[in-house]
């Protein structure tokens, strides 16, 4: 929950339109779908994020490279001496696009969800699955770092060894396994394919060797029963004092499309959040949020996993999303 490997990243959607209309979107977004949030207010967003401590900004959509705005995103982060990355469907990646962020972005993240067949499945479009290797061949030429991300499936993690080698061909440096939660679009469209236990474990052990024979660095959005046992305290998100500044001790910081501030991811329940960045800069929401029930919320589903029945691994940050929306704050909060 806290600062990982010494990072606190502040996460911004500043758009939901897109190219694509994806069937795992958590978002919603789309090419008919308008809602932003204007650089000036974002601009400010970041600034006050720094001051809190964060020194990352993902910024995530939507589609961020139709942003018009992204180049300036970026400045203003880089001159906040944040660290810069951005996740893409790949899709836009012209080289004219590319070429407006180079220099202001360390590393862009695209999306493969499994082999071309299940790829352009979710992107509901065919030949998305080669234009996005395409799109990293292009990034790579122009020098700028590339991961991959892979929404993981009731089904697809047999087919991360093929992900991987497309990647790896294609330049990437690195590739994330990020389980599918039921959110947005997903709620309607892939509600049945949420992976279990074992399509998470089985992705573990494939990541494993993906690291070993690919050289690629490997990421699992999952964390072992064994460690959220062991060390309650990592899932706690608490102050380090009464004065510690919020991204010391909680990160993501997320802001969305509509302007909401909430911890942890896109889609957590209102009753916890900071407030709205269009109606106050994000240092009053920050100065005036009310933590207690969102630490709460913390305690509560840590009990909670660690007193029934899970797998092996579990998604922390899917199961607190969940637990905000069917459990009432503790206190009143802003």
């Amino acid at each position: 929950m806290g600062r990982t490997g010494g990072r606190a990243v502040l996460q911004v959607h500043p758009t939901r339109l897109c190219n694509l209309r994806c069937r795992h979107c958590y978002s919603s977004s789309g090419p008919d779908v308008a809602e932003s949030v204007p650089i000036t207010v974002l601009s400010g967003v970041v600034r006050d994020a720094a001051e809190l401590g964060y020194d990352v900004l993902n910024v995530s959509g939507g589609e961020p490279f139709l942003y018009p705005e992204l180049p300036a995103l970026l400045r203003s982060a880089r001159e906040a001496g944040m660290r810069t990355t951005v996740t893409t469907n790949g899709v836009a990646l012209s080289q004219r696009r590319i070429g407006v962020v180079r220099g202001l972005v360390d590393l862009v993240a695209v999306s493969l969800d499994g082999d071309r067949p299940t790829h352009d499945r979710i992107r509901d479009q065919e030949g998305c699955f080669d234009k996005a290797l395409a799109g990293i061949r292009r990034l790579t030429e122009a020098g700028i770092p590339v991961g991959v991300v892979t929404t993981l499936t009731q089904g697809n993690a047999t087919q991360l060894g093929e992900v991987a080698v497309a990647a790896a061909g294609s330049g990437a440096l690195l590739l994330q396994v990020h389980p599918l939660e039921p959110e947005g679009a997903a709620n309607r469209l892939m509600s049945g394919e949420r992976p279990d236990a074992v399509e998470l474990a089985y992705a573990a052990v494939e990541l494993g060797r993906i690291a070993e024979e690919h050289g690629l660095a490997v990421q699992l959005d999952a964390v072992p029963r064994t460690v959220l046992a062991r060390s309650p305290r990592a899932f706690m998100a608490a102050p380090v004092d009464d004065g510690s500044p919020l991204g010391h001790w909680l990160t993501p910081l997320v802001v969305e499309a509509n302007g909401a501030a909430v911890p942890v991811s896109y889609g957590f329940d209102r009753r916890y959040g900071l407030g709205n960045v269009q109606d106050r800069p994000l240092a009053d929401l920050a100065r005036s949020w009310d933590p207690a029930p969102f630490l709460a919320l913390c305690r509560a589903t840590w009990q909670r996993l660690l007193d029934g029945r899970t797998g092996p691994l579990v998604t922390w940050y899917g199961h607190l999303v969940r637990a905000s929306r069917t459990q009432r704050p503790a206190t009143a909060g802003r």
